[in-house]
């Protein structure tokens, strides 16, 4: 199943918010609907502009369609996934991490996965304080975490 129009805008919008997405990909995403369709929606030819991120995050919000916010959150989560490396990107991670479950879900399972998002971050501040707990640990618990709220976005989207 092709994902519509709306989600990916709100995969894109949540990203930029989130910092996991560059305004470069979003534009050459913005070019590609454009170069496939006969006639590209206008918001789309907005979003393909070179403009100010939040101008920018503004014309993904205006994309019409229904939008599964929750797979868009889910793609933008298996990216972190993928991304993370060394202790340095934890604190980055976790921090994108709790502003796609706030942005994406709407369910008592986004609430939560925010809250154990939230968990980890108290976690990591009290090992690296050396009082409870390894970095080390923390690393394991949020790839474990996201691996299992993650699902692949379109292969599109994927550099």
């Amino acid at each position: 199943m092709t994902p519509s129009l709306a989600t990916c805008a709100q995969f894109f919008r949540i990203g930029l918010e989130a910092g996991v997405c560059e305004p470069d990909v979003v534009r050459a995403w913005a070019l590609s609907i454009i170069q496939n369709l006969d006639e590209p929606p206008g918001e789309i030819i907005e979003v393909s502009w070179n403009k100010p991120i939040p101008q920018l995050i503004s014309d993904l919000n205006s994309v019409q369609g229904d939008a599964n916010f929750e797979m868009a959150g889910r793609w933008l989560l298996y990216i972190l996934l993928h991304e993370m490396s060394g202790e340095a990107s934890l604190w980055q991670t976790i921090t994108a991490a709790k502003q796609v479950a706030t942005s994406a879900g709407r369910s008592a399972e986004w609430s939560e996965l925010y809250y154990l998002f939230g968990a980890i971050e108290d976690e990591l501040n009290l090992a690296e304080q050396g009082i409870y707990g390894t970095v080390a640990q923390c690393h394991i618990e949020l790839k474990a975490i996201l691996g299992s709220h993650s699902s692949p976005p379109p292969a599109a989207f994927l550099n």
